[in-house]
Order: structure tokens, then sequence, then C-alpha cells
């Protein structure tokens, strides 16, 4: 009568040739530390560039090659159009990131200052913008309350938000390779 295998040692049986590559784990780790770091500075107020500046180079200099794909891809990730001007604070630790990260002279911190000037460009257009629709569905109300539709203003808003979204974020995804390439010298 054979014995039968419990499912751990048939686990086992299966992961025994399986080999660990040390150099892509230590990289992935890296990485995600880097990672980690830009995320805490960006989500944190009581993280000073002092500190971050600290931790990054508390890193080896082939380490920090590997931190900072981690750090890059945090800044990546949390640059998208704002919603408000509430951006202006998160936005200006994501420019102490690059400016931390970027090597003397990089033409990365005018890439990135020149995105800030993008969102500023941009958060003043759609307020302006929608300020502009207000006042007419305004003037309108009151000049023919009984004829005006303040569903077909609101889809009329909508649609032009759109165009509008979509024009700066075609700007912000040419902003953003030239971030890329700047940061990758």
């Amino acid at each position: 009568m054979s014995r039968i295998k419990s499912a751990w040692e048939l686990a086992l049986e299966k992961t025994k040739d399986i080999e660990v590559d040390e150099a892509k784990y230590r990289e992935s780790t890296l990485e995600k530390d880097g990672m980690a770091l830009a995320g805490r500075f960006l989500n944190s107020v009581e993280m000073s560039q002092d500190e971050l500046a600290a931790k990054y180079d508390s890193y080896s200099k082939e380490d920090k090659a590997v931190v900072k794909k981690g750090i890059v891809n945090t800044v990546f990730s949390n640059l998208g159009l704002p919603t408000d001007n509430l951006y202006e604070m998160r936005f200006e630790r994501i420019v102490a990131i690059v400016v931390l990260i970027s090597p003397e002279g990089s033409p990365a911190v005018g890439a990135i200052r020149q995105i800030g000037d993008l969102f500023s460009q941009y958060i003043q257009h759609r307020t302006d913008f929608v300020q502009r629709m207000q006042e007419q569905i305004r003037q309108a109300m009151e000049e023919d309350p009984e004829h005006t539709n303040s569903t077909q203003y609101a889809q009329l808003i909508q649609q032009n938000l759109k165009k509008l979204d979509a024009q700066y974020q075609g700007a912000l995804d040419g902003a953003k390779e030239s971030l890329k390439a700047a940061l990758s010298d």
C-alpha cells in the first residue's frame, strides 16, 4: 500500500529545484525601497527634505541607481492633472524629490518646473472656463428663466472640460517624456 503524501510534502517536492536569483531579488527590494521612500516623503509632512536626502544618501552608489528607479516610478505615478489648488504642496514635494535624484545641472529640474507651470495654467484655464459658464447660465436665467435649460448647460460644461482635459493631458504626457529622458541621463 502506498503512502498518501500531504499537501506540504507535495509542495516541497515541486519547489525543491527552484533557485532564487539573489541579484534580481536584491534589485527588486531596492526598487521597492525607493518607491516606499518617495511615497513616505510625499504622504508625510513630518518627513523633511534633509531626512529624505539622508536616507537616499545612505545607499551605496550602485544601490542608489536601483533605488532611484523606484523613486522615479513613484514620481511618475503621482504626476496627473490636478483637480484643485491643493496640488501645490504635494507638487513642491515632487520637485524636491526630482532635485534630490537629479545630477547637478540636469534638465530634469527645468522639466519638472515646466510641469508645474502647466499645472498652474491648467487650473487657471479650468477655473476661468467654469466661472464664464456660470456667468452665462446666470445671465440666461435672468433673461429667460422659463426657456433656460440648466441640464443643457451642464452637458456643455462637461463636454468642454473633457476637451480641455484632453489637451492638457497631451501636453502633460509630452512633458513627462522630457522629464523621463532627463532623469535617465
